[in-house]
Parts: structure tokens; C-alpha cells; sequence
């Protein structure tokens, strides 16, 4: 094999590996831009779930919603001879 041949067979092969390397990293660069984007959108998703929950836990808890259910199932306020206070004794281990 002449120098110019051989020459040409290892630019060729050089060639083929860093080509093959360009179109393999361009792959990884894309799934990963892919991915990337899926939790992106995952997040937002997540946030706006979290949100959403937030509002109708507020809504729930109101004042004015609790009161109105409590009105609705006839409930009073406890006396205050019905409310117990539970203390613990001295040198007993807390819970």
C-alpha cells in the first residue's frame, strides 16, 4: 500500500469516526433537550395541581364555609365546662 493510499484510508476513517461522533452527540443533545422539555412541562403541571389545591383548601377552611356547615348540622359552640385540657405530670415523657 502506497503512503497516499494509506493515507487516504485513515483520513477516511477519521472522517467516518468523528462523523459518527458529531451525529451521536446531536442524538444525545436532542433526547436530552426532549426530556428536558417533558419535565419542564411536568413542573407546571405540578405547580398549577399544588395551586388548584391550595385554593379549594382555603376555600374549605373559610371562616364563612365553616360556619355555615356548622349552622347546616345544627353544631354550637362547646361550653366552656366541655373542653378538656389535658396537662401532662411532672417528670412524665412527652408523646
Amino acid at each position: 500500500m502506497t503512503p497516499y493510499k494509506l493515507e487516504l484510508v485513515v483520513t477516511t476513517a477519521l472522517l467516518f469516526v468523528m462523523s459518527a461522533l458529531v451525529i451521536w452527540i446531536r442524538t444525545a443533545n436532542v433526547r436530552s433537550t426532549y426530556d428536558f422539555v417533558k419535565k419542564e412541562t411536568e413542573i407546571q403541571t405540578l405547580k398549577k395541581e399544588s395551586q388548584d389545591l391550595r385554593i379549594q383548601l382555603a376555600q374549605l377552611t373559610s371562616p364563612q364555609k365553616l360556619k355555615k356547615l356548622s349552622s347546616e348540622l345544627n353544631l354550637q359552640a362547646p361550653k366552656f365546662n366541655q373542653i378538656y385540657r389535658h396537662t401532662p405530670k411532672a417528670g412524665a415523657p412527652h408523646p
